[in-house]
């Protein structure tokens, strides 16, 4: 149909703001201050991500666009109609589309008048649907806040006629993140409005629909006894909340004291695993709260102790044996069950349990087995110190009626990734291909735990792909795609290839033992520096060929895994001065030919080339110096400290130095400061470790 093109007067432009709208026989040309079109009774997360389109329609066009309740409203020019499921906009909907959260994208002509659809099937799909259109048509890709997107300045919006964006429902149901160990982010967070939400914005751009984390603030008991601010906001969002694996309901046993005193306005009863009447109590007094706070939740059942240690660190009248503290938490977990479905009225909500540590010991023993509920979800755990599949998952046939679901960290404050990305996208996908393949139904839930976020934004993004399209998605294609979004298709392959190789620089301090997981077993960031800790410790007690032991609730030999036999070296210090050298060889190839492509690059596209890949790859390769030349100078003391030990503890102080300052170049504009919350890492308490064990030599040799 040929359309003619519409004519604006200059006096309504001037009264309203609106721009007109040219068509074509190919395009529907938006221009400034387009009107959209919303159902006053849509839910309130879609006009909350309407506002950001309007917000988005302004970096772009430069002019407002209004919010409008009808057509007639509109004068005769095209609109961009949000379609949910309400009567106002239904005769834009297209009945075929079906599933949760499914949403498309189209143009649909009303009276000679094309206008641009937003559909979803629901109020996620909705969403999803606003969002969708920024990336297609105004450039604002999901991650632009992370990306410091500069956002291009357009005379008018072009969309095609035949515009046709369909997406099915998603192929994972649950798909979350988890904030977890948050010290740089938490801090930054509160720094600015517009700093405490962009993550939920950041999910739901992903097409993300649940965030993990705590229900209630923990100091939710001396105010107003409701849900966290960060969990209204989520819901506010339109996003499904599920606690913590420490978290019955939401509940902290941190709080137990004030429950009895401020809301049962008695002394508290001892904690014991017999008070079963009093755990009740408690739990309910959470599921009512939430409940009253309007949450949309996955319930979380499970027994732990106040933080993340087993039940029986923590109730002293706990049994010893592990069949025993199975029954335990089998105990409980029964009775959190029934009362769930008692104060909900509900005989199947949505729930699961995280087997975490303790949890899937206990489970891949035989010791545990949650409840058997169809709605409960056996959400498993990737292995603690290093993240593939974990024994009690490989090691059980799953029954085909059992939703399980996935946890995999990203990042871990312990031993793991923590200021640079470790893990990778083609790590992430060969962990969820497995468990999903371990039963004949689709994986029902999965979260990834990455507490700072903005260092592993990459690999988040391509696990939100993969949940959505589980058999389309392939990690190298994705790579492009990413690549090219973000940094332009002449360079996209080029960077593509650079973040493989240096993912592929990690030192690999132990032979895989799993079909199909090439890294495994890998040395992320964490451990360097508690490695670098327990050296520079030893100097006080003299030389030892294997000085560094398991910390915290370690299995024994998982804290560092370094198998010297598998390196071809015969000790730890060997192991580590040879997987170093050899991740320091890699590493100043990545960075040399980084710097080449960020030359390359427009000046537009190399903030985040340099914030997301670049600066992580020195980073490392510092980090890789510093223990290098810590390790040597340790290894000098088998025959006496001297001069050459001071060199070298000299040189890893300014390793250390050049780390602290390849991080440096990533504080700029909003996140300026984004490290002066470091608590995990402790920088600066490494590079005093070091100059300690230094001026020690020295003052021991006069």
């Amino acid at each position: 149909m040929t359309r003619s093109l519409l004519v604006c007067a200059a006096m309504m432009f001037a009264i309203t703001g609106w721009g007109c709208t040219a068509t074509t026989d190919e395009i529907v040309a938006l221009e400034p201050g387009v009107p959209i079109l919303v159902d006053p009774a849509a839910p309130d997360p879609v006009h909350r991500a309407v506002r950001d389109l309007q917000r988005d329609l302004e970096l772009v066009l430069g002019v407002p666009s209004p919010i409008v309740n009808s057509l007639p409203d509109t004068a005769g020019q095209s609109v961009i109609v949000v379609s949910g499921t309400g009567s106002l906009t239904a005769e834009f909907r297209d009945a075929s589309l079906r599933g949760s959260e499914a949403y498309r994208v189209t143009v649909k002509e009303k009276n000679g008048v094309p206008h641009i659809v937003l559909q979803g099937t629901d109020m996620r799909g909705t969403i999803y649907a606003i969002y969708e259109f920024s990336k297609e048509f105004l450039n604002i890709p999901p991650l632009w806040f992370w990306a410091s997107w500069e956002h291009d300045r357009l005379s008018s919006v072009d969309v095609p006629v035949d515009t046709r964006i369909v997406f099915d429902e998603p192929y994972v149901k649950w798909r979350a993140w988890f904030p977890n160990d948050r010290d740089l982010f938490s801090p930054w967070q509160e720094r600015a409005p517009e700093n405490y939400e962009a993550f939920l914005e950041t999910m739901l751009r992903l097409k993300m629909n649940t965030l993990e984390g705590r229900l209630m603030d923990s100091d939710a008991f001396n105010q107003a006894f409701t849900a966290g601010r960060e969990a209204r906001a989520a819901r506010d969002r339109g996003l499904v909340i599920t606690g913590h694996h420490v978290f019955t309901f939401g509940s902290s046993m941190r709080d137990w004291d004030n429950y009895g005193q401020k809301i049962r306005n008695q002394e508290p009863p001892r904690t014991s695993i017999k008070n079963v009447d009093a755990l009740r109590s408690f739990w309910r007094y959470h599921i009512e709260t939430n409940i009253k706070e309007r949450m949309d939740i996955i319930w979380l059942i499970g027994f732990r102790g106040h933080r993340d240690i087993p039940f029986w660190a923590f109730y002293e009248d706990s049994p010893e044996s592990d069949a025993e503290r199975g029954a335990v938490i089998e105990q409980m977990m029964n009775e959190q069950v029934k009362l769930l479905k008692e104060v909900t009225e509900d005989a199947s909500p949505p729930m699961r349990t995280t087997l975490y540590s303790e949890k899937s010991l206990l489970f891949a023993a035989g010791h545990l087995r949650p409840p058997s509920d169809p709605t409960l979800i056996w959400n498993f755990v990737a292995a603690r110190r290093d993240h593939f599949p974990a024994a009690d998952l490989r090691n059980m046939e799953v029954p085909e009626d059992r939703p399980i679901g996935y946890y995999m960290n990203f990042q871990f404050t312990s031993s793991g990734s923590h200021l640079a990305q470790g893990e990778g996208p083609w790590k992430m996908e060969r962990n969820f291909r497995y468990v999903d393949g371990k039963n004949a139904r689709p994986l029902e839930f999965s979260v990834v735990n990455a507490g700072n976020i903005r260092e592993f934004v990459m690999t988040m993004s391509a696990n939100a792909a993969l949940l959505w399209d589980f058999q389309g998605y392939d990690t190298d294609s994705f790579m492009q795609a990413f690549c090219t979004q973000y940094f332009g298709a002449e360079h996209a392959s080029d960077i593509a290839n650079l973040y493989r190789d240096y993912f592929d620089s990690y030192w690999q301090q132990k032979r895989p033992d799993l079909n199909g997981f090439p890294r495994q077993y890998i040395f992320q960031d964490m451990r360097y520096a508690r490695a670098i800790e327990q050296l520079t410790a030893h100097f006080a007690t003299g030389y030892a060929p294997n000085p560094l032991r398991d910390q915290g609730f370690s299995t024994p030999g998982e804290y560092f895994r370094i198998v010297p036999q598998d390196t071809g070296t015969g000790d730890q210090l060997e192991a580590i001065v040879k997987g170093t050298e050899g991740s320091i060889a890699k590493l100043k190839q990545v960075v040399a030919r980084g710097e080449q492509l960020f030359e390359a690059l427009p000046p537009s596209k190399r903030v985040f080339f340099n914030d997301n890949l670049l600066i992580h790859a020195r980073f490392m390769l510092h980090l890789n110096e510093t223990l290098n030349a810590v390790t040597r100078a340790f290894m000098t003391l088998e025959s006496g400290a001297g001069e050459s030990t001071v060199d070298l503890l000299d040189t890893a102080a300014n390793s250390l130095d050049a780390t602290r300052h390849a991080l440096d170049q990533a504080e700029h504009g909003r996140f300026t400061r984004w490290y002066d919350g470091d608590t995990k890492f402790k920088m600066d308490g490494l590079k005093e470790r070091i100059h300690q064990a230094r001026d020690n030599i020295r003052a021991a040799d006069g």
